[in-house]
């Protein structure tokens, strides 16, 4: 059988009982040990000082007053006194036997002492004077045979009720918002996109609903893109693959069909490949330390070596930690977009900036409209220019994810005499 609760508010329940029960046994045993204790051994005292005041009262009067004397005390003849039915042991009770002890104590030796609680609560004496024996009995207050007051059982029934109110005034904070949150995350793993949850209620919670939301958002954009990227490949593999068929099937409707297989599968493989850096990002390669400038000069190298020279304008620059195969898709995507849509006054410039490393890549072809410049790093959009031109829209996408990953930012805008700038801003530090 389980015993500890499942829910939380059991939990809270049984936490908040066992912290107000655990204070209740220590301010009892503060009471026992401070208080109570020190009472019954006054009271012990005090009673034997009695005793010892009768002894010597009965030790000063005659024989014959004695019996007389003891009567009016006891309040019974000798002969009532109930010694048969008084045990001669210490009843079985801590403050009692606490209270015979230190009473037995304080007493002379051989004085003998019986407890009558039945019906009475009464302290029996036996006192000898002049070699007789004398039986007197003293009352004793009540809550000396107690060990706990009644009152104080009451008191730990009560008090377990305000852990129980407790408990549920704190669990009905928090079972709401999460409440919400499971209503939230089930919508979710059924294919539904929930309206964001109230960001209300104590502090974590509201962090927590924060949270969620955040990550809502992210989950509604990755659908979004999923979606985005598979309408992409449908509609830019189609052109390319239908020529490839017709290549195939019908090669002398080309001048020269093996070539332009082999082009129409190169531009497959470079809008798969294009797809899948966009997915796939470059958040696990470790960064290192390395030339900016230099990655730029062989690029430059490479693209002047296929016909597309790009004037380079670097200014020193110190070695700057970046994941390599990031950055180099990132400048590569820049400088093929220029060399796709701009064609002419390509340029490549470095410079130091305010704590960063910031890279140009301009050219001086047609540009864009002013309105999508600010959609241009969205995946899938392009300019209006870009129609005629192969491509997947996500080059820019890319870039402008790689460089938020480096803590950086991509930005572009309009050249002065006309044209395309995008700007790439990487952290020195």
């Amino acid at each position: 059988m389980r015993i500890w609760p499942r829910t939380l508010l059991g939990r809270n329940i049984v936490l908040l009982i066992g912290l107000v029960l655990a204070s209740q046994v220590c301010a009892l045993a503060i009471f026992m040990i401070f208080i109570q204790r020190p009472r019954i051994d006054d009271a012990a005292s005090l009673v034997a000082s009695e005793i010892k005041l009768v002894n010597r009262l009965l030790a000063k009067l005659p024989p014959a007053e004695r019996q007389k004397e003891l009567a009016e005390m006891n309040g019974l003849p000798d002969a009532a006194v109930p010694l048969s039915q008084v045990p001669a042991t210490f009843p079985n009770i801590y403050l009692l036997r606490r209270f015979f002890r230190r009473l037995a104590r304080d007493l002379p030796p051989g004085v003998e002492l019986r407890w009558e609680g039945q019906h009475a609560h009464r302290v029996w004496v036996q006192l000898n004077v002049d070699s007789k024996d004398y039986w007197i009995n003293l009352p004793v207050s009540p809550a000396i045979e107690h060990f706990v007051p009644w009152s104080m059982v009451y008191l730990l029934f009560s008090v377990t009720a305000f852990p129980i109110f407790g408990a549920y005034l704190i669990h009905r904070r928090t079972e709401g918002p999460l409440r919400r949150l499971a209503r939230a995350a089930a919508r979710i793993e059924k294919g539904d996109w929930p309206d964001a949850v109230p960001v209300e209620g104590p502090l974590e919670l509201a962090t927590v609903a924060e949270a969620f939301n955040r990550m809502m958002a992210a989950l509604v954009e990755m659908e979004s893109t999923r979606a985005e990227m598979l309408a992409g490949i449908s509609h830019d593999i189609r052109t390319p693959l239908t020529k490839l068929r017709m290549a195939i099937s019908a090669p002398e409707a080309f001048d020269a069909p093996t070539e332009s297989a082999e082009r129409f599968v190169g531009e497959i493989d470079v809008i798969v490949q294009q797809f899948i850096d966009f997915a796939r990002g470059s958040g696990s390669e470790a960064p290192v330390l390395g030339d900016l400038n230099g990655l730029v000069e062989q690029l430059a190298g490479d693209y002047a070596g296929l016909g597309h020279p790009f004037e380079l304008v670097l200014e020193s620059l110190p070695l700057i930690a970046y994941r390599p195969i990031g950055i180099q898709r990132v400048v590569m995507n820049l400088m093929q977009n220029a060399v796709a849509y701009g064609r002419v006054g390509l340029a490549v410039r470095t410079r130091a900036e305010a704590g960063f490393a910031v890279l140009s890549v301009e050219d001086r072809g047609p540009g864009v409209a002013e309105a999508v410049l600010s959609q241009m790093k969205q995946p899938f959009r392009r300019g209006s220019n870009s129609d005629q031109k192969a491509g997947t829209g996500l080059g820019l996408a890319i870039a402008d994810r790689i460089a938020r990953q480096h803590g950086g930012s991509l930005e572009l805008s309009l050249g002065e005499g006309g044209g395309l700038v995008c700007t790439l801003h990487l952290p020195l530090a």
